[in-house]
């Protein structure tokens, strides 16, 4: 996919690693529609360096299913069409299950899972209409053991089968869905990382030495977007930790 005169929408692209996509998206000629529950500077200087023509700002919280169908239908009206769906959207979502409210872990799915649902249908015939792709922001999380965070892990983790069933059911139609599985990414996300914390991670647990940056994961989202013949499949950008036998 030449992604030239693609029209994308990104969950989550207000900042971080949703912001890092948008942007590279911009970078190779695509128009994007970004999310979030608000704006951001960030988002701001995004639309001052594209352009209104190519960059719009659609705040509202995905986790709230009008507000996810509803991004949908603006952004294929605004645009006459839909190329790219990107969900980037997120958060943390500590404790272990007994420290867990109901409200907590059903919160977790609001934002990682039940979008995805919603979206994708709200997206799906303008994606196979022209060929289309979907790229779900996992977590290394999803796949090894991480203590204290169990509605966490198993939200990131349902996203590779969820992924995996939508590129089976809707291959036909030339919808490709992939997902990315993200390490230790230096964001907002790990503002509450201790210093002591993130030299033990960079001693003894990842392998490179260091953490990622969100150009890391922007470069591959852009692979898994272009690559016509990628499907079903997740990739893992960690500097090697989650090959590690022990941390």
């Amino acid at each position: 996919m030449d992604l030239k005169e693609k029209v994308a929408v990104v969950t989550g692209g207000t900042r971080g690693i949703g912001l890092a996509i948008a942007d590279a998206i911009l970078a190779a000629g695509g128009t994007v529609v970004i999310n979030g529950r608000s704006s951001t500077d960030e988002a701001l200087a995004l639309i001052e360096r594209y352009g209104r023509q190519r960059v719009v700002l659609e705040t509202g919280d995905v986790s709230i299913p009008a507000d996810a169908t509803g991004l949908i239908e603006r952004a294929t009206q605004h645009f006459g069409q839909l190329d790219i769906l990107v969900h980037a959207a997120g958060g943390p979502a500590p404790g272990k299950v007994l420290d867990l409210s109901a409200e907590s872990w059903q919160a977790a799915f609001d934002i990682h899972i039940h979008p995805v649902f919603f979206l994708f249908r709200a997206a799906h015939k303008a994606l196979a209409l022209r060929g289309g792709a979907v790229l779900l922001i996992s977590s290394v999380a999803g796949l090894r053991g991480c203590p204290g965070t169990v509605a966490y892990q198993t939200v990131k983790g349902a996203l590779i089968p969820m992924a995996r069933a939508l590129a089976m059911d809707h291959g036909h139609e030339n919808i490709r869905v992939n997902v990315l599985a993200p390490g230790i990414i230096r964001t907002r996300f790990h503002d509450a990382m201790t210093d002591e914390a993130k030299r033990h991670n960079i001693a003894n647990r990842i392998p490179l030495r260091r953490e990622g940056q969100v150009g890391d994961v922007a470069s591959a989202a852009i692979e898994l977007l272009c690559n016509d013949f990628i499907t079903g499949e997740y990739l893992t950008i960690d500097g090697g930790m989650s090959m590690r036998v022990t941390a």
